[in-house]
């Protein structure tokens, strides 16, 4: 079985990683692609773990659905109240209050992710490569490689 929190401490780690958080965020905001995701399929890389093409749309639908309905409407408030309401007495206050609101939704899409797969076979191989049924080979080149 696999384990939510131990992902989400594998997600923050590779996320503090040189260039990573820039590289996912560009993914994200120009190819429209799901952070969450991205780190889960190098999850399970890790963990020599494979999924096949239908498992990984099955997860990037949960995450189209979940990213819809509440990530993207919580991102679209963050950027109006930077964009018009920093002039607010308790702007930063509220700015924090409204990130570790965010960072709550992607640990809880973290975890439907993984209990999503908890009902799955995923299967095992020594060298697998899922993020080949996400990103394109352009598009993988710009995740950082491990050092």
């Amino acid at each position: 079985m696999l384990d939510a929190a131990d992902f989400w401490t594998y997600a923050c780690t590779q996320y503090a990683r040189a260039g990573m958080q820039d590289a996912l965020l560009t993914l994200q905001d120009t190819e429209h692609k799901n952070v969450n995701l991205i780190l889960l399929l190098m999850y399970l890389d890790a963990h020599d773990l494979s999924l096949n093409v239908a498992q990984v749309q099955a997860l990037q639908a949960l995450c189209d659905a979940f990213d819809r309905t509440v990530l993207h409407p919580q991102r679209q408030i963050r950027r109006i109240l930077k964009q018009q309401h920093q002039h607010y007495k308790a702007y930063a206050e509220l700015r924090q209050h409204m990130l570790n609101a965010e960072l709550a939704q992607e640990k809880y899409q973290q975890a439907m992710l993984i209990d999503y797969l908890n009902q799955q076979t995923p299967q095992q191989n020594p060298h697998p490569n899922n993020l080949t049924h996400y990103l394109s080979p352009t598009q993988r080149l710009t995740i950082p490689a491990k050092t």
